[in-house]
């Protein structure tokens, strides 16, 4: 008798099952022996309402990471530094991070681990480089010693520390933090950047007005966004107009694609050569208005942006940057 192959295939696929699951028990069993040890569920351990996180600060060797939550007239936003000299905004991303924080819940607390169990999770305290979490909620500073992920998981092992020298809690407890707020934060400024120039999005964009100084224009050139039933009926023209407008729309489809490329700390300064002003008028936020430079940078130049949603002064990506002003020539 033919011995079935799928006979084989689902007896080998329940093998590898049973021996994953056995890698699971050997590697958590030793936190169940205790019945009082482990809290099942998510629990609180920072207690937060929205707004209350003032400040996040991430540490991994010779990276430090600050985020800190401010308002303005456009409301919540996050001023983020990484090192010295870099600073940005944080993006959704951040913004995802931060609802996390408040509060802060953890996916289990783990009670009464010893210390060979806590060398085992990363957590014994003799890391010389450890990753660190700290929160500044209402004034008072929470910080968290990060350790290794739970078997096949994104989660983090996290342990409280106390006092000025980074002591960790001495009873053993460890929690079990959600990978959205530990490990979130690794991948930097880069990662967590808002690269968004405006507060609306291009659906929502009803007209805009483009100003290029220095050209012959006397008024700025106004146009507008008609919104079909479906994206292939929308289109642009000139205020006064239903009649559709190419090369408008080809200007518009590069318009938005200008993005973040990096914030700068730095003011307006007196070498700056204004190439654009285009004020974006939305549905639903109103108007913003996006200022463009150029700035000579040896035999080339840089070209910078600054909106009230961007905070900072930006940079752009120059090759397209300098399209999007150069073709405002022939519209204008």
């Amino acid at each position: 008798m033919t011995k079935s192959p799928w006979r084989t295939t689902w007896l080998h696929f329940g093998l590898l099952v049973l021996a994953l699951a056995g890698a699971w028990l050997s590697f958590e069993r030793p936190f169940a022996h205790d019945a009082d040890g482990v809290s099942a569920g998510a629990a609180v351990v920072v207690q937060a309402a929205e707004g209350e996180v003032e400040r996040v600060v991430y540490e991994r060797g010779e990276q430090t990471l600050e985020i800190e939550a401010r308002e303005d007239d456009l409301g919540r936003w996050f001023a983020g530094r990484e090192g010295k000299d870099t600073v940005f905004v944080g993006g959704r991303q951040v913004a995802t991070l931060w609802r996390g924080l408040e509060p802060l819940r953890a996916v289990r607390v783990l009670e009464g681990v010893d210390g060979t169990k806590l060398e085992e999770l990363g957590l014994a305290g003799g890391e010389s480089a450890p990753e660190r979490l700290g929160l500044t909620v209402r004034g008072r500073e929470v910080r968290y010693r990060l350790g290794g992920r739970p078997f096949g998981g994104a989660d983090r092992y996290a342990r409280r520390e106390f006092g000025p020298d980074g002591e960790s809690d001495a009873g053993g407890t460890v929690l079990v933090l959600p990978s959205e707020v530990a490990s979130s934060l690794g991948g930097g400024a880069e990662l967590l950047m808002e690269r968004r120039l405006l507060t609306s999005s291009r659906p929502d964009v009803k007209a805009m007005s483009l100003r290029r100084p220095g050209s012959n224009a006397s008024e700025p050139l106004r146009i507008l966004q008609r919104v079909g039933a479906n994206p292939a009926d929308t289109y642009w023209t000139v205020s006064g107009s239903d009649e559709a407008d190419a090369d408008i729309g080809t200007w518009a489809d590069k318009f938005f694609r200008l993005s973040v490329v990096a914030y700068r700390s730095g003011e307006h300064g007196a070498d700056w050569r204004p190439e654009a002003v285009i004020t974006v008028e939305s549905r639903e936020h109103g108007a913003s208005t996006l200022e463009i430079w150029s700035v000579p940078a040896g035999e080339a130049r840089v070209w910078l942006a600054r909106s009230p949603f961007t905070r900072f002064v930006v940079e752009l990506s120059a090759s397209l940057a300098e399209e999007v002003c150069a073709d405002l020539d022939g519209l204008l």
